[in-house]
């Protein structure tokens, strides 16, 4: 490749099995192989300065050459690798007394390419015979940017080997977005590669509540609040422990209180620990089911049909407890019994079916919705001594809550009670985590976004809602567009930085909605009157009446939008608090009481 340069290129032993199926036998399917390239840059032979390079006198200068022979190196072995043919116009030969090979064959290809684009096809040589070749785009895109130089005016020239190294492990790491070209039947029929299921710039965050739910698996109970606005990932990191806590032999139960005041002020709480039974049901074997049965019998005696009507889904822990709650009278047990009998009442249950083994951990997202019943639950729950082990996570929009509410007052009790409480606050994403989010969605390398990243920070303030319906709207709107022959997403940063925008995501979230057709509008402004969610039969019987006869096919088009997903127990919610206030925004203010 170049006269003095060490070069060594293997396949690790220690990557074989990745290319193995079962005995041992080569994955005829397999799409590549991982490679190791080790170049030793100290034994390359410095290009001699003669009367083509007699400016580069400093030891700058040379750095500079340095850097740009090894960039055409690294170009050449990319080049040579993916089309198994010789680097075009270079005659591999480094003359002492003319302009060296790498210079002259590098300024060949860029000579070449200055003559036009079409956009489709770069008239590089190097890089031309690698699209003939269906090499893909971002190997084609990477060699480019190793031939262009910072101060030939490449703009997304390589700086330093540094960068090459970094796109290298994207490629490597995650080909499916990073390497693989993405095709679509149009342009418009191309999507954004979201990572749903990623929490961005949040790794401080995820450590100390894995650690504080560890500690609660030694058998004490502690507390964990999330602040931080609407949009900043707070129920994103909660569940980043859902498969921990089941991992550990826990349950997971949640709650999610509404700006809609309930009628039933523990409603939300009784509705947390009725999914508890099902969740035990489905993780015990018959044996332990019948054993603890017998224990609430014993524990409960006379009241086990109490808490049978309180709790429906006790029942399916044993089928004697369904006749036991029918000899309740009926009416809604918990209206019949105070708030602090209720309370009990949950507390004589968790202590039977929490432990070390099986800790609970109790998720009560947007407390600032939450009433003070609610929370002096959970207080009752935290500072239990006699054996119950949850671990409490609670959520809230810190903006939203002011000196007396009744978040405060919980936090007070439990310094009281001596109960162990976290708090986090949970602010906008910084640059640096922002460009990988962007990096993921676009499938680019994440210097190469960098500048729309930037952008898009100044606009956003960090926050990952906002970020994510920013995107949208900028694709919506054509100022970002998937360019089908280069195979990679553009954008007009001029017209972006342009863009004028509101604090607040309520603004495009209101302008997207209110450009959906009538009947899915209709679907969002009903459902929005209900709260976060509503279970799907209520949308049935709706249909059924000629007012709202559409309102079923504007479900099924909220659904593929985006706006709502439906559950597998018939419940239909909002994809986001935001949203649904947007939905809610729909309707003027002197209609809203009619509507409801």
């Amino acid at each position: 490749i170049s006269s003095g340069l060490s070069l060594s290129i293997e396949e690790p032993s220690y990557m074989s099995f990745l290319f193995e199926e079962e005995g041992g036998e080569k994955d005829e399917e397999q799409l590549g192989r991982y490679l190791e390239v080790e170049l030793d840059v100290a034994k390359a032979k410095t290009p001699v300065a003669t009367k083509t390079v007699d400016c580069c006198d400093s030891a700058d200068d040379r750095e500079i050459i340095s850097k740009d022979r090894c960039h055409f190196l690294v170009a050449k072995i990319l080049h040579e690798l993916f089309t198994h043919e010789a680097f075009p116009g270079d005659d591999n030969h480094d003359g002492d007394n003319e302009e060296p090979a790498y210079k002259k064959a590098k300024t060949a290809q860029l000579e070449r390419g200055k003559n036009g684009s079409d956009g489709c096809n770069i008239h590089i040589p190097a890089i031309g015979r690698m699209q003939q070749l269906d090499i893909p785009a971002s190997i084609c895109r990477m060699v480019q940017n190793l031939l262009e130089s910072p101060l030939e005016g490449g703009g997304d020239a390589y700086k330093t080997l540094g960068e090459v190294g970094e796109d290298l492990h994207l490629l490597l790491f995650d080909p499916d977005r990073f390497m693989f070209d993405h095709q679509a039947r149009d342009t418009d029929g191309m999507q954004l590669l979201y990572r749903q299921e990623k929490l961005y710039g949040r790794d401080k965050e995820e450590t100390l509540i894995t650690d504080t739910f560890c500690r609660v698996t030694r058998g004490k109970s502690e507390a964990f609040f999330i602040g931080g606005f609407s949009g900043s990932g707070k129920s994103m990191l909660v569940d980043t422990l859902r498969v921990k806590v089941k991992d550990a032999g826990g349950y997971v139960i949640k709650h999610k209180f509404d700006a809609i005041p309930q009628d039933r002020p523990l409603s939300g709480v009784i509705s947390a620990v009725n999914q508890l039974c099902l969740k035990i049901k489905d993780r015990l074997t018959s044996h332990r089911l019948t054993a603890l049965s017998n224990k609430l019998k014993d524990e409960f005696g006379a009241d086990i049909g109490l808490l049978a009507r309180m709790l429906p889904n006790v029942c399916a822990l044993s089928p004697e407890f369904s006749s036991l709650a029918g000899e309740v009278e009926d009416g809604n047990t918990s209206d019949k019994m105070n708030a602090r009998s209720v309370s009990f009442t949950l507390l004589r249950f968790v202590r039977l079916v929490s432990s070390p083994k099986r800790p609970i951990m109790l998720f009560l997202d947007d407390l600032q919705w939450a009433d003070d019943t609610a929370l002096d639950v959970v207080h009752t729950f935290l500072s239990d001594r006699m054996g119950s082990c949850m671990f409490f996570v609670g959520t809230y929009r810190d903006n939203e809550v002011q000196i007396g509410h009744a978040i405060f007052d919980l936090l007070q009790k439990l310094e009281t009670s001596n109960v162990p409480t976290t708090k986090v606050s949970l602010t906008g994403l910084d640059r640096g985590d922002l460009n990988k989010m962007m990096s993921d969605s676009l499938g680019l390398y994440s210097r190469i976004c960098k500048s729309l990243s930037d952008i898009v920070f100044q606009k956003t303030k960090g926050n990952p809602f906002f970020v994510l319906e920013f995107i949208q709207s900028l694709q919506s709107r054509d100022l970002l567009q998937y360019d089908s022959c280069q195979k990679r997403w553009l954008w007009n940063e001029d017209a972006i930085r342009a863009e004028e925008i509101t604090d607040n995501v309520l603004h495009l979230l209101s302008s997207k909605l209110s450009q959906l057709p009538n009947k899915v509008r209709l679907l969002l402004k009903v459902m929005a009157c209900f709260g976060t969610s509503t279970n799907e039969s209520v949308i049935d019987y709706l249909s059924e009446s000629p007012e709202y006869a559409g309102i079923r096919n504007g479900l099924e088009g909220a659904i593929s939008d985006g706006f709502i997903e439906l559950n597998a127990e018939g419940y239909i919610k909002f994809v986001h608090d935001k949203v649904r206030e947007a939905a809610y925004n729909l309707t003027p203010d002197r209609d809203k009481k009619q509507l409801h």
